[in-house]
């Protein structure tokens, strides 16, 4: 018996899931590898439960592009390149967001077989001397609210390690009921 197919709104909230229950390492050297562990590999594992929900993401550094050719992939996940660089950049045509005069990339991206689709925006940000990554923070939101022009739906995530003084958790609800009004979900998780 075969699974039921998904659309990119229960995709994204069942990643949303595997992420938040994930606790990433203070030890991560950078965003590559928290982004690797913490966002590209589970929706890697989901999309191959669920092969109707095409994924993508920035190249590896091998080159290698998905078996035969990449719309036949489409059809078949076992042909399918985490990372082929001829899917990223075809996926260019529709997950760009072009506003202002440039152009905007997310670090994953995803769509249904009814053209709907997925963006995650991922930060790994630091507490330095008891301050926050304010500036890198905000820039992060902005990320994601560019997204939001293009995309169904939008994940942020964001690994923040280090120490700090105040409450994470100050102000959070009224800004995440915002942003979820515009399709944007923040998950934020604490190194350890």
């Amino acid at each position: 018996m075969s699974k039921p197919l998904i659309d990119i709104k229960e995709f994204a909230s069942i990643l949303e899931n595997k992420i938040k229950n994930s606790t990433p390492s203070s030890a991560f050297k950078n965003e590559a590898e928290f982004e690797t562990e913490h966002v590209i590999n589970p929706a890697w594992e989901l999309s191959k439960i669920h092969p109707e929900i095409i994924i993508c993401v920035h190249p590896s550094n091998s080159k290698e592009t998905c078996h035969g050719n990449c719309e036949k992939a489409i059809l078949d996940h076992t042909l399918r390149v985490l990372g082929c660089p001829t899917c990223w950049k075809t996926s260019k045509n529709w997950s760009m967001v072009k506003a202002y005069g440039l152009q905007h990339n997310f670090d994953l991206v995803a769509r249904d077989m009814n053209g709907k689709s997925l963006a995650v925006e991922v930060k790994w940000l630091s507490f330095s001397g008891g301050r926050g990554p304010n500036s890198e923070f905000q820039r992060f939101i902005g990320q994601c609210t560019l997204a939001a022009a293009c995309h169904d739906v939008v994940l942020g995530v964001c690994g923040i390690r280090g120490t700090r003084e105040k409450n994470l958790d100050t102000h959070t609800l009224a800004v995440s009921q915002i942003l979820q009004r515009i399709g944007i979900r923040i998950i934020v998780l604490s190194a350890i």
